[in-house]
C-alpha cells in the first residue's frame, strides 16, 4: 500500500504544480468593461449557439487567461477529466466534434496534456459554439461544432511579449500601406523541466510532462470596398511522456505522445449584395504512440495529408426568402504503422484501471488509406411574420480507399478496396417569436462521421468500415426579462447507430478487430440564465441533466459511456469597481463513471496481477466541487504600453476531488487520487 500511496502524492503534486504554472501564464483584460461571463448570441444560424468573446473569456476564472479554455464553461461542455485536453459537448465523444478556425479544420483544441490550447488569445476574436443542430454547410462529426474567429489585425504597429513559468511566448503586428495588415506570433515551453525541478526526479513517475510549441502568421489585404483576400499558417509541435516507475523493472512502464500539426489557407471574402467566402487549404498531420510495459511494447506512427475546400455564397432574393449553398471538400491522405499490445492505447468501452498490464497479445501492420469527402449543400430562409424556418439539405459523397483488406500473408499481393457512399443529410431549424421578449426553437437533422483511418487496420480494426451516423433533436425557449436577464432552456436527444466498436468476441473473425454494431443514444436538458452587463455587474447560471449511453453490440445491455455526467451546474459571475475587477466561478458535476475492480488473479504468463471487473461502467469517482475566484487590474504605462496584473486563487473551499482510482499491485485495495487544494497565483503580461 505504500506503492499506492505514493502514486497519489505524486499525482496531486503534479496537478498542483501545473495549474500552478499555467495560471502564471493568463492576463487580466485593459477594459474595465464586461459583457456577461456566458452569453448566448445569434451570431450564426444555428438556434443553439452560445458565443463568447476573447476579451471576455480570459476573465473566466480557471480558463488561465487562455481564451479558448474558456469553452469549457460554455453550456453544454462537460467537465474533461485532469490533463486529458477533450472537448465533450452534450453526450458525445471527443472524436465526434469539429474544430473550425476561419473554415480550416484543426485536428485538435489543446496541446497533448491539456495546459494549453493551440491558438494564442490574441489571435482569437471570439468563439462559438453549436452542440447540436448546426445548418447544412457542416458535416463530417456526430457531435458539437467549434467555430474560432480570428482577432482583427490592428493598424499600426503592436506587439506583446510574456514570460512565465509555463511558456514563453511573443507576438508583432504591422500594416504595410494602407491595404496590407501582418502579425507573427509563437510560443514554446519549458514546463517539462519547471515541474521536473519542483517536483523532484521522481515527479514524471505518474503525471505526463509535456513539451509544446506553436507558431502563427497572419496577413489581410483589403482588394476593394468589402472586399478582402486573409492568408493564415500555423503549426504546432507536442511531446508528452509518462513513466511508470515501481520497484520491480520487470513491471516498469512508460509511455510517449508526439503530435505536430500544420495549416495554410486563404480565405477570399467579399460582402456587397451576396456574401461570397472562398477557403481552400493545406494541413500535414503526424503523430506517434511508443510505449514499454514490461517487455510488451506498443508503437503506432501516423502521418496524413490533408487538403480542403469551403466556398459559400448566400444572398437574399426576397424580404421574406434568403439562399445560401456551399460546397465543402476534405481529402485526407493517411500512413499508418502499429506494433505492440492490441488493447493500447485503451478504446472507449474498454474495461482498464490505471496502471494495469496490457497481456502479451502483440501484433503489427503497416497500411495506408484515402478518403476524400465531397458535400455540396443549400439552404433556404423562410420568414413569415415572427416565424423563420431554414431547411436545409447536405450531400455528401465518402470516398474510403484502403491498401489492404487481408492481414499480410507470406508473400501473397495485397489486396485492396474501394468503396463509395452517397449520404443524404437534411437538416430543419425552426424560431418562432410570438412576441419580441419570447423565442421558441427546434432545430433536428441527420449526421454522419467518416472513420478514423487508424481503425481501417486489417490487424488492428477492420478495412470495410464506413460512416457512423446520428440523428439529433433539440427543442427550446428563451426569454428576455427586465431587459437585462435572459433564461434559455432547451432539450436534446441524439441517437447514433454503426459506432466503431472492439469486437466483443475472443477470437474475431479476420481483419475484424472492430465492427460496428454499436449504437447509443444521449439525451438531456440544460437552463441557462444570465444577467446582462448592468451596473458594472455581470453572472450566468447553467444546469444541465443529461445521460450518455452506448452499446457495444445487439446482444449486449445500454451501459454508462466514458464521458458521461449526469449533472453539471456552473454559476459564475464578475463586478468592476474602480477598475479593478472581481470574477467567481462555481462547479459541480457528477464523477466520471469507472469499471470496478471486483477480483484479481496471478497472470503467470506475465508474471503480473490482472483484475477481474464488473460490469462495464457500474460505478463513478464522487462529483466534482470546486469554487474560483479571480481579482484583476490593468494600468496603462504611457505611450501605448500597458500592464495586466490578476490574482487567482484555485478551489478556495480545498475540496478533496477525486481525479482517478488508484489499486494496489494485486488489486486488493484501493484509493483515490485528488487534484489540488486551494491554490494562489499571479499573473502578469506587458503589451505595446
Amino acid at each position: 500500500m505504500h506503492a499506492l500511496a505514493y502514486s497519489a502524492r505524486a499525482l496531486r503534486i503534479a496537478a498542483l504544480c501545473y495549474l500552478a504554472c499555467e495560471a502564471s501564464s493568463a492576463a487580466a483584460s485593459e477594459s474595465a468593461t464586461f459583457e456577461t461571463v456566458v452569453r448566448g448570441e445569434q451570431r450564426s444560424a444555428a438556434p443553439l449557439s452560445f458565443s463568447l468573446s476573447s476579451d471576455d473569456a480570459h476573465h473566466v476564472p480557471g480558463g488561465f487567461g487562455d481564451a479558448l479554455r474558456a469553452v469549457e464553461a460554455l453550456p453544454g461542455v462537460l467537465r474533461p477529466a485532469l490533463g486529458s485536453g477533450q472537448l465533450v459537448v452534450w453526450g458525445s465523444a471527443p472524436a465526434e466534434s469539429r474544430i473550425f478556425i476561419e473554415g480550416i479544420e484543426l485536428p485538435a483544441l489543446y496541446h497533448l496534456g491539456g495546459l494549453r490550447t493551440v491558438i494564442p488569445t490574441a489571435a482569437v476574436k471570439d468563439l462559438t459554439l453549436i452542440p447540436a443542430g448546426y445548418g447544412a454547410d457542416y458535416g463530417r462529426g456526430l457531435g458539437g461544432l467549434l467555430l474560432i474567429k480570428e482577432r482583427e489585425l490592428s493598424i499600426g504597429l503592436h506587439g506583446e511579449v510574456s514570460a512565465d513559468l509555463l511558456d514563453v511566448g511573443a507576438q508583432l503586428s504591422a500594416s504595410l500601406g494602407n491595404r496590407l495588415r501582418v502579425a507573427v506570433s509563437g510560443r514554446y515551453s519549458y514546463l517539462d523541466k519547471v515541474l521536473s525541478a519542483l517536483g523532484g526526479p521522481a515527479f514524471g513517475d505518474f503525471f505526463p510532462l509535456p513539451t509544446y510549441a506553436d507558431f502563427q502568421a497572419r496577413a489581410r489585404l483589403t482588394l476593394r470596398t468589402e472586399e478582402s483576400l486573409s492568408f493564415l499558417a500555423l503549426g504546432s509541435w507536442d511531446s508528452l511522456r509518462r513513466t511508470h516507475a515501481v520497484a520491480d523493472a520487470a513491471t516498469l512502464q512508460s509511455e510517449t505522445w508526439q503530435r505536430s500539426f500544420y495549416r495554410i489557407g486563404l480565405r477570399y471574402e467579399r460582402q456587397q449584395s451576396a456574401h461570397i467566402a472562398i477557403t481552400p487549404w493545406l494541413g500535414i498531420d503526424r503523430a506517434s504512440y511508443d510505449a514499454q510495459f514490461a517487455d510488451v511494447p506498443a508503437t503506432s506512427d501516423r502521418r496524413e495529408l490533408r487538403y480542403g475546400l469551403r466556398a459559400s455564397y448566400a444572398t437574399r432574393l426576397r424580404t421574406w426568402l434568403a439562399a445560401s449553398a456551399a460546397v465543402d471538400l476534405v481529402s485526407v491522405h493517411s500512413d499508418l504503422m502499429r506494433q505492440g499490445t492490441l488493447t493500447r492505447p485503451p478504446r472507449e468501452g474498454d474495461r482498464a484501471v490505471f496502471g494495469q498490464h496490457p497481456g502479451r497479445e502483440v501484433a503489427a501492420d503497416s497500411y495506408s488509406s484515402h478518403m476524400l469527402d465531397l458535400a455540396p449543400s443549400l439552404s433556404l430562409v423562410f420568414r413569415i411574420g415572427a416565424l423563420r424556418i431554414e431547411p436545409g439539405l447536405r450531400l455528401s459523397m465518402l470516398l474510403i480507399d484502403v491498401d489492404r483488406l487481408l492481414p499480410r500473408i507470406g508473400a501473397s499481393p495485397p489486396i485492396g478496396a474501394r468503396q463509395l457512399q452517397l449520404l443524404a443529410e437534411p437538416r430543419l431549424q425552426v424560431r418562432y417569436q410570438p412576441r419580441p421578449p419570447w423565442t421558441l426553437f427546434a432545430a433536428t437533422g441527420l449526421y454522419h462521421q467518416p472513420p478514423d483511418p487508424q481503425d481501417l487496420s486489417a490487424v488492428f480494426g477492420n478495412p470495410t468500415l464506413h460512416a457512423s451516423r446520428a440523428v439529433s433533436v433539440a427543442v427550446g425557449t428563451e426569454l428576455l426579462m427586465l431587459s437585462v436577464i435572459q433564461a434559455k432552456l432547451t432539450g436534446y436527444y441524439r441517437q447514433l447507430d454503426q459506432l466503431v466498436m472492439r469486437s466483443t468476441l475472443l477470437t474475431p473473425p479476420l481483419a475484424r478487430a472492430l465492427t460496428q454494431d454499436g449504437t447509443g443514444q444521449s439525451y438531456g436538458a440544460q437552463l441557462v440564465i444570465a444577467l446582462l452587463p448592468w451596473r458594472s455587474l455581470s453572472a450566468t447560471l447553467s444546469y444541465a441533466m443529461g445521460r450518455m449511453l452506448r452499446r457495444d453490440a445487439p446482444s449486449l445491455p445500454l451501459r454508462l459511456a466514458d464521458f458521461d455526467q449526469t449533472h453539471t451546474l456552473q454559476a459564475s459571475a464578475r463586478y468592476v469597481l474602480w477598475g479593478i475587477g472581481l470574477s467567481v466561478r462555481f462547479r459541480y458535476t457528477t464523477g466520471m463513471p469507472r469499471s470496478e475492480v471486483i477480483g484479481s488473479y496471478f497472470d503467470t504468463s506475465s508474471d503480473v496481477y490482472q483484475p477481474i471487473f464488473g460490469l462495464a461502467n457500474a460505478i463513478r469517482l464522487p462529483a466534482f466541487v470546486q469554487l474560483d475566484v479571480q481579482l484583476d487590474r490593468a494600468f496603462s504605462l504611457g505611450k501605448g504600453v500597458s500592464l495586466s496584473l490578476y490574482l487567482e486563487v484555485q478551489n478556495v473551499t480545498n475540496y478533496q476531488n477525486a481525479e482517478e482510482l488508484a489499486y494496489r499491485y494485486d488489486f486488493t485495495q484501493r484509493e483515490y487520487i485528488t487534484s489540488i487544494p486551494t491554490l494562489a497565483v499571479l499573473g502578469t503580461r506587458l503589451s505595446f
